[in-house]
């Protein structure tokens, strides 16, 4: 098998398995997907950015935008109250930041953005076992 034919076998495997995961996710562990993509590519995007590799920056800081994107799209801010708002602002500033940081390209402000995100990531990996099977449904008949 040449190394093309196998490259393409690898990410078509890839593909599948993610697809896969995300399927069978509970709503808490796609969350946690999310959270666990955007610091993987708010990290590589610093990588880049040090490394002066404009093009490689501008895929990852894309990937990282459109999974902060999702995050804040998911907040329900009308049954969430205050706590929604506040997350939804969160998200919004590390939006806007890390756009920010692309157009200087400056490392630091995708550092202030990851720690943001790990944050956010490691208290929503302490919630109770309880909440963190629950469907949506469940979730919301619990905050009813």
């Amino acid at each position: 098998m040449n190394m093309a034919m196998r490259n393409k076998f690898v990410q078509q495997y890839a593909n599948n398995y993610v697809e896969t995961a995300v399927s069978e996710a509970s709503p808490h562990k796609l969350v946690e997907m999310l959270y666990e993509g955007a610091l993987k590519n708010l990290n590589l995007s610093k990588v880049f950015i040090e490394q002066k590799d404009h093009e490689k920056k501008a895929e990852f800081v894309n990937k990282a935008l459109a999974i902060l994107n999702s995050l804040r799209a998911g907040v329900d801010v009308d049954k969430g109250g205050d706590v929604a708002e506040n997350l939804y602002g969160l998200y919004d500033y590390c939006y806007r930041r890390t756009l920010e940081a692309s157009a200087k390209n400056d490392a630091e402000i995708v550092s202030e953005v990851i720690e943001h995100i790990k944050t956010l990531s490691e208290a929503w990996k302490a919630m109770p076992e309880n909440i963190k099977r629950s469907s949506k449904e469940q979730i919301e008949q619990l905050s009813a």
